[in-house]
């Protein structure tokens, strides 16, 4: 039980870069992504995709 209470679980529903880059089209997937949340203004949520990205060695756009 200490893991659940630790706040080291992924949030139910929610999907990691790891997993959206493995599918086909996945990493252009992800960059088109980033490009939406930062012509929205949402750059933190782009931040946080881009350091997953990075994490991961994966091509950043």
């Amino acid at each position: 039980m200490a893991y659940e209470r630790s706040g080291m679980h992924r949030p139910g529903g929610r999907i990691s870069v790891a997993d959206i880059a493995a599918q086909p089209g996945g990493i252009e997937a992800l960059q088109r992504r980033v490009h939406e949340l930062r012509c929205r203004g949402v750059d933190f949520a782009a931040n946080a995709i881009e350091r997953e990205m990075a994490d991961f060695d994966l091509p950043r756009g």
